[in-house]
């Protein structure tokens, strides 16, 4: 079949619907998201941890756990395996992840600039107007460019929700030309469409230097007090529809006895030996680059497998070994491999920022010094790092037990991880199997974030 054959009304229609529910979701998590930050960030108050802990939780919480939600919580109100149902999961995958973002940059803005403005006769829209409002539009650029990227690479998303042809992204027609059609033409056309599209989407967002408003933090925590009215509805409000799926999914869950599968303890090992490997490789690649210098062409390795699309790449690896006559002994490292690029992206800024921060700090004084670089790794950059390793570790891991299509492209009917065990429920209709075991991946994941999140705070109060 030439070329130019491919480039048919089929590929124009997975295109545009690939544009434009990357663009829905992103502008609506945004949308959304806005007037929730600005809320939030209005003063400190207490117990904000756990509210910015659920939001951290539902961004890198499994995607088939935010799935099985929708489909348990809205399937009587709407037809969940349809676009609606495809920007919903969207909606919670990454309003939360908006939400924290743009709230952690209003929280920095130095309580100077509100004195500054306070003497010169700053009412609450002066405020907002020169205050505030250059940091949310500072902040929103990045947010919106990377739910776009995110939602642009979905996969099981779509995958699960989609109802139909007519709901198909590239990374999807890309799993379909390469599993199902056998089609490697159709796959690199897919491909090539996929890269060009985020390549530009990349290129188009300029990098911009901190603003000087968030640039001068306070260097004493404010007390935090009671929340106000507006802060405990917003509040409440959030909570009650981020938890409404999970509620769903329990109630599903309980409503008959322990089902179980045969294969899940296989199912389980499998899990977490592959994302414990995948976050160990994924956090010594996530260091290096965090080490090494950036210009444009390390700025786009750093987006690792958000610009290459994962199918396309594991395919690859896996053809490659199938020629090299070890394909199926390789299958574990090949998912390794794959898992920890997937997860490297998204500990990459904590790292390199806390690293550039020291490096700008003390790199003067340990060359006066002629310090060794082994010696300022244990002493300067350590103490720096230490306390964010276990937050990266969790998150590596989370990301990775929760990883669906990666096994899926690769792996044999031999081959079982809990995310294949939950996908294969849900494709027999056992929903109350797929959302007993949709639960326990979430408790398992959850008790690895709180384990993170104790070590880190453990850790952060150790002097290095």
């Amino acid at each position: 079949m030439p070329w130019r054959d491919y480039f048919d009304g089929w590929f124009f229609s997975v295109l545009q619907f690939s544009i434009v529910q990357a663009l829905l979701s992103s502008a609506i998590s945004v949308v959304v998201a806005l007037p929730f930050s600005w809320v939030l960030a209005r003063k400190p108050f207490q117990y904000q941890w756990a509210l910015k802990g659920l939001l951290n939780l539902f961004f890198i919480m499994p995607v088939l756990v935010i799935i099985l939600g929708v489909v348990t919580a809205y399937s009587d109100w709407l037809n969940v395996f349809s676009l609606k149902g495809i920007l919903l999961a969207h909606l919670y995958l990454n309003v939360p992840f908006a939400i924290r973002m743009i709230w952690q940059s209003l929280e920095n803005i130095s309580g100077e600039y509100y004195r500054l403005g306070s003497t010169m006769g700053f009412g609450r829209i002066h405020a907002f107007r020169w205050i505030e409002l250059p940091v949310l539009l500072q902040a929103i650029r990045p947010v919106f460019v990377l739910i776009f990227i995110l939602c642009f690479s979905s996969f099981t998303v779509v995958l699960t929700l989609g109802g139909g042809p007519e709901n198909t992204n590239l990374e999807v027609a890309i799993f379909q030309a390469l599993k199902l059609d056998f089609d490697p033409k159709a796959g690199v056309v897919y491909a090539c469409a996929h890269i060009a599209i985020i390549a530009l989407v990349i290129a188009a967002f300029k990098r911009q230097t901190a603003s000087a408003l968030e640039f001068s933090r306070q260097s004493i925590s404010p007390k935090k007090a009671q929340p106000n009215f507006i802060q405990v509805i917003t509040v409440v409000l959030l909570v009650l529809v981020l938890v409404y799926p999970l509620y769903s999914l329990a109630s599903s869950a309980f409503s008959v006895g322990w089902i179980g599968s045969t294969r899940l303890f296989e199912a389980m090992l499998t899990s977490l030996l592959i994302a414990i490997f995948s976050a160990l490789l994924s956090i010594l690649l996530a260091l290096g680059r965090a080490f090494s210098s950036q210009n444009r062409f390390t700025q786009l390795i750093d987006f690792g497998l958000l610009i290459l699309p994962v199918m396309v790449v594991i395919t690859g690896l896996f053809l490659l070994a199938l020629r090299l006559g070890i394909a199926f002994r390789v299958t574990h490292v090949l998912i390794v491999w794959v898992n920890s690029l997937m997860a490297m992206p998204l500990i990459i800024p904590a790292l390199r920022n806390r690293i550039e921060s020291y490096k700008n700090r003390y790199s003067p004084l340990c060359d006066v010094l002629g310090m060794p670089s082994g010696t300022q790794l244990r002493l300067v950059y350590w103490p720096a790092i230490r306390s964010i390793l276990p937050w990266s570790f969790a998150l590596s891991v989370v990301l990775s037990v929760g990883d669906l299509g990666v096994g899926v492209m690769v792996g044999s009917a031999s081959f079982i991880t809990l995310p294949i065990l939950i996908y294969q429920a849900i494709g027999s209709y056992q929903m109350v199997l797929a959302s007993q075991l949709t639960l326990l991946l979430l408790l398992l994941c959850a008790l690895i974030l709180f384990i993170a999140e104790w070590t880190g705070e453990k850790q952060a109060h150790v002097k290095g």
